[in-house]
């Protein structure tokens, strides 16, 4: 059953369709951008103070990709793990703005340095942009490690949504090249699948606020005509060798079509021997994990992502 507080945000949805509000899926990229700037201000909870935070950029393939630092409120000793988070948004929409209140919450919680990553959006830079950037972001960081204050062996990554498949391609990207991988993979609903439909996004696809027509939307916008949507850089769950990827923290939301390959994923994962703890919240919606302001279990969920980031990088 959908909690509470779920339906009421849906409600509220619905109703501001029926005044005349459009649906991102009805609008262009810029557009929707702004729309969704706005959600975010009205649904994150306020942003908790932490001890300091600094922007700056780093170079990419396409020119420098902006990161913003939040160095955690009470933690003094350098250097500390670091969570490299990519924000969600379906490749298109999203940005450092959008998930500063979840990043700040994140680096207070699990005490350790939270790095966002500010990827290119398609359309303008298609597939595979947002992978390149989100992999040479990792990679920067990690073979520079001193200059941010953490240590090489304890990079994690994580996102939401879009932000976690791009964090699940990094891991297995790094895994393939023989290098030093991420220490953990924090992965919130992540799109792990694109080749198939899963049954929940055959069910509940229709009025959840992730819905057939902005997934479809999403797609249409980050993948150029004739990329095979078996990439495992579009859907990483259909890699055939997880051995030896990073432990992971792996959440779904009960009403969120991404439900399945969410969960598929975190079972290859234990199938395969690595160390997962996997949380579902079955009353609850996509996006949930940031619209804080009103649904409390996000609230939840960050804290307890945050708590288990926090065990795995000895924290």
């Amino acid at each position: 059953m959908l909690d509470a507080e779920a339906a009421f945000v849906l409600d509220l949805m619905e109703k501001a369709t029926a005044a005349g509000r459009p649906q991102l899926h009805t609008l262009g990229a810029a557009e929707a951008r702004a729309m969704a700037d706005k959600l975010s201000a009205d649904g994150e909870a306020d942003p908790p103070a932490v001890a300091r935070v600094s922007d700056g950029t780093l170079p990419g393939p396409g020119g420098p990709i902006a990161f913003r630092r939040y160095w955690p409120a009470g933690v003094e000793d350098k250097p500390i793990p670091t969570l490299v988070y990519y924000h969600g948004g379906g490749f298109v929409i999203g940005n450092l703005e959008t998930h500063d209140s979840t990043c700040r919450r994140l680096a207070n919680k699990s005490r350790c340095q939270v790095i966002a990553i500010d990827y290119r959006l398609a359309p303008e830079h298609p597939f595979p942009a947002p992978v390149e950037d989100a992999l040479i972001a990792f990679r920067h960081i990690r073979d520079h490690a001193g200059n941010f204050d953490t240590l090489p062996d304890k990079i994690a990554v994580g996102g939401d949504s879009a932000g976690g498949n791009l964090a699940a391609v990094v891991c297995q990207q790094t895994k393939s090249a023989g290098e030093r991988m991420p220490a953990f993979q924090m992965l919130i609903y992540p799109a792990t699948d694109s080749a198939t439909q899963s049954h929940s996004r055959r069910t509940l696809g229709d009025r959840y606020f992730l819905t057939d027509a902005l997934i479809d939307w999403f797609f249409r916008h980050y993948l150029p005509t004739g990329v095979d949507l078996s990439d495992l850089r579009v859907s990483p769950l259909l890699a055939k060798d997880f051995t030896g990827l990073p432990a992971a923290y792996v959440l779904t939301a009960g009403y969120d079509p991404l439900k399945d390959e969410g969960h598929a994923y975190a079972e290859k994962l234990r199938q395969a021997g690595v160390k997962v703890t996997y949380a579902n919240f079955p009353g609850t919606l996509h996006g949930f994990f940031s619209m804080t302001r009103f649904l409390k279990q996000g609230l939840v969920a960050n804290d307890e992502a945050a708590g288990v980031l926090a065990a795995f990088l000895g924290r």
